[in-house]
């Protein structure tokens, strides 16, 4: 294409024109005396494609109405050769072909495809009715923009900021959604087909974050325990008694909260023992069931916890989700809006801290290994030293890294 300053007045003048009105992702040029279209998709790509339009000063008008259809078809999800074919193609169906499906067979195969999900046991209700559904929000707000694959995964996140959690979620389950989608023969496997799951191509949907992940911030021992008191204080005994019980969980056994619903209490040579069934999926893989095991043991016994949790002790109603349900009682605590106000606490606190106490507390960061302490928090290794790494003393992450080649 040749350059600004030698192009003529009239080709300068209908760049700027077509800039104005369409942006500058689209420019013209001249290609065997016709028109070239040069475009660039957001993603990097490029698509190049000439129209029969000779390139002369008497076609200028001619070139700028066509140019700017032509442009409006691109942006609603055609591709640049598509929208040429619909433009100057002589079958008039050619535009039919590139329509997306109805609104009422996405929203029916997204249903069909929750319902797949819940009958294989993949996710709780909650979760679809919580998690899964807060993503097809997204999709359900941009439908008349969604023609293909490409405008599905990236349509709906536009507005998140790249790497974080809620778009690296709405991306997973959407891309989990069209290959159901298109293995069941709702839509066209040509056009609707995402990239593999964990493939470059679905993270570079999901894009990488310019923030510097922060670090878990841990409650400390003297914290957990002042706050139990507080709230043994409120009014509101019966409720209280159950977030207390829930709280004096989190804090003894570091559990993530929605692991709370997934205990129970089996014997082993005569000891009563806890266990989580809890099952977590992610892109690592998943989680296995374990034995949960406190840091304090007296707390566990304090806290009378296995003969509560034996006997069917009541939790609190975790309306919204485990997390959720319990930031919302806490955020009217007045002790704990005087930790999150000084300390920065979230609910994961609970877990943070129990990890803090393994690796901090003289009576255990010599005799915990990180290997071990990964296999009590129900991760992986590499999940724990990139998450707790800072609180492990020095020597520690040699000594597992010893650990593992003797294996």
């Amino acid at each position: 294409m040749p350059t600004r300053y030698k192009a003529e007045t009239w080709v300068i003048s209908l760049r700027d024109m077509l800039k104005t009105s369409v942006g500058s992702w689209l420019r013209i040029g001249e290609q065997s005396n016709k028109c070239k279209i040069d475009i660039r998709y957001d993603n990097g790509k490029r698509e190049v494609g000439t129209i029969p339009i000779l390139w002369k000063q008497a076609n200028a008008t001619e070139i700028y109405d066509s140019v700017n259809k032509i442009a409006t078809l691109v942006k609603s999800g055609r591709t640049l050769r598509e929208s040429i074919e619909a433009f100057y193609g002589s079958s008039p169906t050619a535009p039919v072909a590139v329509e997306a499906p109805s609104p009422e067979l996405i929203r029916n195969s997204w249903q069909t495809f929750g319902e797949s999900k819940l009958k294989r046991n993949q996710i709780k209700e909650s979760t679809w009715k919580g998690v899964y559904a807060k993503s097809f929000k997204r999709l359900e707000k941009v439908l008349d923009k969604v023609v293909d694959a490409e405008t599905c995964l990236t349509i709906p996140v536009e507005d998140l900021e790249g790497g974080c959690r809620t778009r690296e979620i709405t991306v997973q389950h959407l891309a989990q959604w069209l290959r159901f989608a298109v293995g069941q023969k709702h839509l066209d496997a040509q056009r609707w087909s995402p990239p593999p799951e964990q493939s470059k191509e679905i993270k570079d949907y999901i894009g990488e974050t310019t923030k510097k992940a922060t670090e878990g911030v841990p409650i400390y021992d003297n914290e957990f325990l002042e706050l139990i008191n507080q709230l043994s204080k409120n009014r509101e005994a019966k409720a209280a008694q159950r977030w207390i019980f829930a709280l004096q969980i989190f804090g003894t056994y570091g559990i993530r909260p929605a692991e709370i619903e997934h205990l129970r209490i089996q014997t082993i040579n005569g000891e009563k023992s806890l266990f989580c069934d809890y099952i977590k999926r992610s892109g690592g893989g998943s989680t296995l069931p374990r034995e949960l095991v406190p840091i304090h043991d007296y707390w566990e016994k304090e806290f009378d916890l296995l003969n509560k949790i034996e006997k069917g002790y009541p939790l609190p109603s975790f309306t919204g989700g485990v997390a959720e349900a319990t930031r919302k009682y806490l955020q009217r605590q007045e002790y704990w809006k005087k930790l999150v106000k000084e300390r920065g606490l979230k609910v994961y606190c609970f877990r943070h801290g129990f990890a803090w106490r393994i690796h901090t507390d003289p009576k255990y960061c010599n005799k915990i290994s990180t290997r071990m302490a990964a296999s009590l928090m129900g991760h992986s290794h590499e999940t724990h030293i990139r998450s707790y790494g800072q609180w492990t003393p020095a020597g520690s992450v040699r000594n597992s890294i010893r650990d593992l080649l003797k294996d």
